[in-house]
């Protein structure tokens, strides 16, 4: 029974030869050779095959081929020919001669255009502190990247182009060198309807100095009485979030200037009540308790914290199950769980008969 190559590999079946390397015959050259050897001559064959002619002849004479054409030529002998020896005679080549008016017509074009490149430079060495490369090239009539250039080579920067300022920013700068001393940053932003940065950077421009008042003044009595209420209980970040309009750091500011300091306790209970590791002395008393009585997932629950809370805190204390605890939980875990199981049956069950 014939074998079928498996899917995914090549059948050999069909292969004979091997492949040939550049400097080698295979089977069909070796044929060629000996169907071909009396009608072309070696150099033909070599040029057919594309093969060198030295492996060509290296084949024939292995395979002791006889050509007619090599018989034919060995007959008819080529008789010696007198030839007349050549006479030498003078070359003499026509080269075109440039005749001196066109050597000064090069000349004065050279001239020419270095002129010209002079002018320039001097142009634009007299006027690039005043006018822009564009502008100077509309005087020169020539082209922005030549002005460019001779700028370059002579490592010198022309003046940019000033962009005309829109109407309602002249009116805006205008009102701020006006009332620059009436009003703040933000004040002028209330009024020009913009953001502060915007504010800010007419004022770098116009180079003066914004009005600063103080912070005390800017803040209304309202919110320093709600730091006064809540800065016991509250942290500047939460305080902070409930005005909106005050950054931490000025709550922060302010709760130092007005002597709102907190004490070692009311620090410690805001950290307790963020940091939620650390577990109150009746948190402690109730885990101690129950230990061994219940799971750590039930204590967890009823005391609003995680698992492993309370199971770090147990071996922190160093608190250990025994044996008869632990199957006793079990027995206790394992019929928790029959009932629970139980009521989703009977629940099953009572929604397919609805259903029916």
């Amino acid at each position: 029974m014939k074998k079928i190559a498996p899917i995914g590999r090549m059948s050999t079946a069909g292969k004979r030869f091997k492949s040939a390397k550049p400097n080698e015959l295979s089977a069909s050259d070796k044929n060629s050779i000996r169907n071909n050897i009396n009608i072309l001559t070696k150099q033909q064959l070599a040029f057919r095959l594309g093969k060198p002619l030295e492996i060509i002849e290296k084949f024939i004479k292995k395979e002791k081929l006889a050509s007619i054409l090599d018989i034919q030529l060995s007959k008819e002998q080529p008789q010696p020919v007198a030839v007349e020896p050549i006479k030498e005679l003078p070359i003499i080549v026509d080269v075109p001669v440039k005749s001196d008016v066109t050597v000064s017509d090069t000349e004065a074009k050279e001239r020419k255009k270095s002129a010209i490149a002079a002018k320039k430079v001097d142009f634009i060495l007299k006027h690039y502190k005043q006018h822009t490369a564009l502008e100077m090239a509309k005087m020169l009539n020539t082209s922005i990247t030549s002005v460019r250039y001779h700028l370059k080579c002579l490592n010198i920067k022309s003046v940019k182009p000033t962009l005309p300022t829109p109407s309602h920013l002249l009116e805006r700068q205008k009102f701020i060198e006006e009332n620059h001393e009436k009003y703040t940053v933000n004040e002028f932003a209330e009024k020009l309807n913009c953001s502060g940065d915007v504010i800010r950077i007419a004022f770098h421009r116009l180079k003066i100095k914004p009005l600063r008042k103080p912070l005390s003044q800017a803040i209304p009595q309202e919110v320093i009485e709600f730091l006064k209420a809540n800065y016991r209980t509250m942290t500047a970040r939460e305080m902070s979030n409930v005005l909106g309009n005050l950054s931490w750091t000025q709550i922060k500011y302010l709760c130092e200037k007005h002597g709102f300091l907190k004490t070692p306790e009311e620090t410690e209970a805001i950290r307790n009540r963020w940091n939620r590791s650390k577990f109150t002395d009746s948190e402690e008393k109730y885990i101690l308790k129950n230990h061994g009585k219940i799971s750590f997932l039930e204590i967890a629950q009823n005391l609003k914290r995680t698992r492993s809370s309370v199971v770090k805190f147990t071996t922190r204390k160093g608190l250990k199950i025994t044996k008869e605890q632990h199957n006793a939980l079990n027995k206790k875990n394992f019929e928790k769980g029959r009932i629970t199981m139980k009521a989703r049956l009977e629940a099953k069950d009572k929604s397919s008969l609805n259903e029916n």
